[in-house]
């Protein structure tokens, strides 16, 4: 066994003197140059012929320049020995790996790989790997161990030699100037840069990545910063896609019961309008029938008369006038031509006939719908008005709102319901969820997590984030209280989940007789005369603020982020504390 490895290891040195440093194979028409290095002869010509640099003729092994082309001649030793190798091994075209000290692992194969120029090796027109700086030539993984071995300066293929030089001198770049913070050669340290503080361009290279590396954890840091911002931004874009959606949802709801209401008033007032008309018409009608009716009599009477007077005769008038009277027709009942008395002359027929009277109608009275189109005039008026707000332009805050109440229970009024899962065992939910009761004994509710369990307190389940909201309490029946909102984030347990205790609850407390406003342990005392026993609250989301109304007077006005989901919340030591229904 060891003489075969040492048999192979003989094989590996022989084929590597015989194998041409250009093409990594086997020598085929070995050729040697002045130098005394030995190549093919196809390969040392096509070296020549892809070099674009006019410097001469350079051996591609030792870089020895020949400024006339060589006479090629063959290396008749270097050939026969290539032949007596091939013998050797009973076959031509021989493949087989070798190990080499300085090349290691390779595989010597017959030809040679066609292309050339910037992207191969110059050597064998393998894939270049790297460039040499101070041989200026670019070498594949096989032939760029010799250059590292020397410690030549290697860099990528792509980079040009140009650039590594210096423009002013033309010689390599090997130095860095602290002091004016540029790339120089050996020349130019006599120069300017004479007094300057100069270190290698490796040095130079190490303490500039160090300084990069000790502000990289600043700027990453910096980084962070900027992305969390954006973050935020990004979470309050979408908060304001979210608002702006659901304020356009209820202004939607807002337009169709707007629409309703116009359209069922204005059906109520036209079928109201058309039955008047219809019970006036039908009155009118009577009356016309009796008129028409004496007008009809009338006209036979006037009729009968004339004939009656053209008679000139005396005589024979007085005569007919008997038969006269008798034919004229009768009066209808009801009228003024009523039957004559017994005995009556005839004269007194005649008078009876010049006293007709007519029936005189009875007023009715006159449709009259200025009430209801007062109303609707004043709901017109409103609307002429909102819209005039509307157009002055975008608004940067929200508009503040006219405070009355009556305007506020009418436009926003809103009918919270408590919520039993948040309720504290010793508070009791009635049965429309609207009131709570303080109780003694601890009622048997199930575990939940929204439950409170240290105060007397009780949430509703209406949640608000967006828009205006009014409410109110009756508190009749309590002495001691608090009433306001908390974000729904607001803990349940332990002892900072107390109404007004914590930076996630607004409060209006009570004691006996003395008021004041809780918010984030901070009280204020408040000054509120008379014994009140309903109070308003009204929630502007957008503008940030909670005002406490008391018998039609502002209390107080709490102001914080109320974006975030609020809810309405009840605490009670005694008596009961009530949400009022408010009907729009």
């Amino acid at each position: 066994m060891a003489s075969s490895s040492s048999s192979t290891s003989d094989i590996g040195v022989i084929l590597n003197e015989l194998t041409c440093p250009v093409c990594s194979e086997l020598y085929k028409e070995p050729t040697a140059l002045p130098c005394g290095h030995s190549f093919c002869r196809v390969c040392i010509e096509k070296s020549w012929e892809n070099r674009e640099e006019d410097t001469g003729y350079v051996c591609p092994n030792c870089r020895d320049v020949f400024p006339q082309k060589p006479k090629l001649e063959k290396n008749v030793i270097v050939a026969n020995l290539v032949e007596n190798m091939k013998l050797k091994e009973g076959k031509v075209g021989l493949e087989v790996e070798v190990e080499d000290a300085e090349h290691g692992d390779v595989n010597v194969k017959e030809g040679m790989k066609a292309g050339g120029s910037e992207s191969y090796c110059e050597l064998c027109n393998g894939e270049a790997a790297k460039r040499c700086v101070p041989c200026e030539i670019l070498c594949c993984e096989k032939h760029l161990k010799p250059h590292q071995q020397k410690g030549h300066k290697l860099v990528d293929p792509g980079v040009k030699i140009e650039e590594l030089r210096c423009i002013e001198h033309g010689k390599p770049i090997l130095l860095y100037c602290k002091d004016d913070e540029s790339l120089m050669c050996v020349t130019c340290t006599g120069g300017e840069h004479q007094d300057h503080k100069i270190v290698g361009v490796e040095i130079a290279h190490v303490e500039l990545k160090d300084v990069l590396a000790a502000k990289y954890p600043r700027v990453s840091q910096s980084m962070q910063s900027v992305a969390s911002q954006l973050r935020q931004v990004q979470r309050e874009e979408d908060q304001t896609e979210n608002s702006s959606r659901d304020a356009e949802d209820s202004l939607e709801e807002k337009r169709r019961l707007v629409c309703q209401f116009v359209n069922e008033s204005v059906d109520l007032m036209k079928s109201e309008i058309n039955k008047r008309k219809m019970e006036k018409l039908s009155l009118l009608g009577k009356q016309r029938e009796k008129l028409e009716q004496q007008m009809e009599d009338l006209r036979q009477r006037i009729s009968t008369m004339d004939t009656a007077l053209q008679d000139l005769e005396s005589i024979s008038f007085l005569q007919g006038s008997k038969d006269l009277l008798k034919r004229m027709p009768r009066a209808r009942p009801g009228t003024s031509l009523a039957r004559p008395k017994r005995g009556a002359a005839g004269s007194g027929r005649l008078e009876t006939m010049s006293d007709f009277k007519s029936v005189k109608s009875t007023p009715l009275p006159v449709l009259d719908f200025s009430k209801e189109e007062k109303n609707l005039d004043g709901l017109i008026t409103l609307n002429k008005n909102f819209l005039e707000k509307i157009q002055k332009g975008p608004v940067e805050h929200p508009e503040k709102v006219d405070l009355d109440q009556n305007n506020l229970r009418r436009l926003y009024g809103r009918s919270p319901s408590l919520d039993p899962n948040s309720a504290h065992r010793q508070i009791k939910i009635s049965g429309d969820l609207r009131t709570a009761t303080q109780s003694e004994t601890e009622n048997q509710y199930p575990e939940h997590p929204d439950r409170f369990d240290v105060y007397e307190q009780v949430v509703s389940r209406d949640s608000f984030s967006s828009g205006r909201h009014y409410w109110e309490v009756d508190v009749g029946s309590s002495r001691w209280w608090g009433i306001g909102i908390c974000l729904n984030s607001m803990g349940r347990k332990w002892v900072e989940s107390g109404l007004g205790e914590n930076p996630a609850s607004w409060c209006l407390y009570k004691s006996n007789n003395d008021f004041s406003a809780y918010h984030n342990n901070r009280c204020t005392s408040l000054s509120v005369p008379g014994d009140h026993e309903r109070f308003g609250f009204f929630l502007d989301c957008e503008a940030g603020e909670l005002t406490c109304f008391g018998d039609s007077r502002v209390l107080h006005v709490f102001r914080g982020n109320f974006m975030d989901p609020v809810k309405p919340a009840i605490w009670v030591y005694d008596g009961s504390v009530h949400f009022v229904h408010l009907v729009k």
